[in-house]
């Protein structure tokens, strides 16, 4: 008897232990299938990921598609494929597309991977200027309605102004760029727009072969398949928010849609914004991630770039004399509201 104790005193202990492991769990799947031999990798920069220097490397995949990292509090970029070295024709690959994961002590974050199968390469063409051809594809048909996102800078994890976006009406695209390396994303909302944080039932994907080096009077051709994010995989509590969220109103403290909220580290909030939120609906609620702590300088407003139009429901935030907030080390999310009204000459 004592010995039964004994033994269900430490299986509960060891089970009380994992629970309390700082890091991330989920599940692992391609095409619905659940899918084992996979290693989920995590990344401090796209710089690390593009050489691919990962602080941690989980245990492969069991055969229920399931796995766990631990990995000390902070964010992360995370991956999960099953080769090593130079991406593999035929091998799986996911870029997790709610990248920067925020991890926090004492929790496991549910994280879910939805794969691709990387395809066979295609011979580069030589023409007389250089760009990109290609196909934006979900479970191998064309992706109709999508838009092809083209940085040339990811220090900022993807997450502000792209350097070009190009539609892409029935998933096939031509796009005449200069020679440099270019980072691919693809992405489709259900609700529609360019801009926004991807959401359950959204489309996505990172190219598998990013950076891609475009010489002089090249053309590349990019196979992208997307995925869409899958909450049977992502079940668990919703990720921690690192920021601020609101509401945005007009004069008369009515919600305001259709607008975004911008954050910059520059005071002048001039030039393109660092990162911003998803257009708020009809109730002008909103949520920004911001990956950073210190001062972060805030405005609402519909457009992007340039000086606000006529008519444009423009606003900086008010409640601080410098239209800041200042995110402190294990703060809650700031709530806040910001008012704009329409621009006139």
């Amino acid at each position: 008897m004592k010995k039964t104790v004994l033994i269900c005193s430490l299986l509960l202990m060891v089970s009380t232990l994992a629970a309390a492991a700082t890091g991330i769990s989920g599940r692992v799947a391609w095409h619905g299938e659940l899918i084992e031999g996979v290693t989920i990798r995590a990344y401090r920069t796209v710089a690390d990921l593009v050489a691919d220097k990962p602080v941690a490397v989980s245990q492969a995949t069991l055969t229920d598609g399931t796995y766990q990292l631990n990995l000390p509090p902070g964010r992360y970029l995370l991956t999960a494929r099953d080769f090593d070295g130079e991406p593999q024709a035929g091998r799986y690959f996911c870029y997790y597309n709610g990248s920067p994961v925020q991890v926090v002590a004492g929790r496991q974050t549910r994280v879910g991977f939805n794969l691709i199968r990387i395809p066979e390469p295609v011979a580069v063409e030589s023409e007389g200027r250089s760009g990109l051809k290609g196909v934006i594809t979900f479970q191998g048909e064309p992706l109709e309605k999508s838009y092809l996102y083209v940085y040339k800078d990811a220090d900022k994890g993807f997450k502000g102004p792209p350097y070009f976006i190009q539609p892409v009406a029935d998933g096939n695209f031509r796009l005449r760029l200069p020679p440099g390396d270019y980072f691919l994303l693809a992405r489709k909302r259900a609700k529609g727009g360019q801009f926004g944080p991807i959401e359950i039932g959204d489309y996505f994907n990172y190219y598998y072969g990013n950076p891609v080096r475009l010489n002089k009077g090249e053309i590349r051709y990019i196979d992208l398949e997307t995925v869409s994010r899958l909450s049977m995989l992502e079940e668990g509590e919703p990720l921690p928010l690192q920021g601020v969220r609101g509401e945005v109103l007009d004069a008369d403290g009515r919600p305001v849609s259709g607008v975004h909220v911008f954050a910059y580290r520059d005071a002048a909030m001039t030039k393109s914004p660092d990162f911003f939120s998803a257009m708020t609906q009809s109730d002008g609620r909103f949520e920004l991630s911001l990956p950073e702590l210190g001062t972060w300088y805030l405005l609402a407003r519909e457009n992007f770039g340039g000086p606000a139009a006529e008519g444009e429901n423009y606003g900086r935030y008010q409640a601080d004399p410098a239209h800041a907030v200042r995110l402190e080390a294990d703060s809650q999310p700031l709530e806040i509201i910001i008012h704009v009204q329409p621009q006139t000459p």
